[in-house]
C-alpha cells in the first residue's frame, strides 16, 4: 500500500474513532465516591421483575419505560427496604423494543449496585442515569472493570 494511502486510511480511522468516543455518552464519568454522595440510596440488589409499558413524557413523546423491581440484598446508603421499584427508559412492548444508549438493559436475575434517587410517586430513578447502575459479574466485579463490590463497600463506608 503506498504511503499516502496508508496515511489517509490511518487519519480516517482516527477520525471515525474520535466520533465514536465523542458520541458514546453525553455525560462525563463521575467518580464512585461522588456517585455515592449524590445518590439518596445505594443498594446491592437483584432484578426480580421488569415490566415495560408505553408512557408519555413531559415533552409529549411516547416512550417505552420499564418498571424494575429489585430484591435488595444489601444497603450501602439510605434506609433499608427489602424491595425497591425504579423507572428506567427502554424495554419491549409487544414487537417493539426501545434501547436507550446511556442506560443498560436489565434482565431478571441480574445483580448490580444501584445508585438511586426518589422519582415520581413511589418510584426511584437511577442517579446520573446509566452511571447509577453498575452490573456485577459472578465474582462480584463490576462488569468489564477491575472494580469489586468490596471496593465500593469501602468507598461507601468512607462517605
Amino acid at each position: 500500500m503506498p504511503f499516502n494511502t496508508r496515511l489517509l486510511s490511518a487519519c480516517a480511522l482516527a477520525l471515525a474513532s474520535a466520533g465514536v468516543t465523542l458520541n458514546a455518552g453525553s455525560q462525563r464519568p463521575v467518580e464512585i465516591p461522588d456517585r455515592i454522595r449524590g445518590a439518596e440510596r445505594v443498594v446491592v440488589a437483584q432484578v426480580a421483575r421488569r415490566d415495560s409499558r408505553y408512557q408519555r413524557n413531559q415533552f409529549g413523546d411516547e416512550l417505552i419505560v420499564s418498571r424494575v423491581v429489585l430484591e435488595v440484598g444489601e444497603t450501602l446508603k439510605g434506609s433499608h427496604a427489602p424491595m425497591l421499584t425504579f423507572s428506567l427508559e427502554g424495554g419491549t412492548v409487544g414487537d417493539v423494543t426501545m434501547r436507550v444508549s446511556d442506560l443498560p438493559e436489565l434482565e431478571p436475575g441480574e445483580r448490580a449496585v444501584f445508585f438511586l434517587n426518589r422519582g415520581e410517586a413511589d418510584l426511584h430513578v437511577p442517579h446520573l442515569r446509566g452511571q447509577g447502575i453498575l452490573k456485577l459479574d459472578d465474582s462480584d466485579r463490576v462488569e468489564g472493570t477491575s472494580l469489586t463490590l468490596d471496593m465500593i463497600r469501602r468507598m461507601a463506608q468512607d462517605q
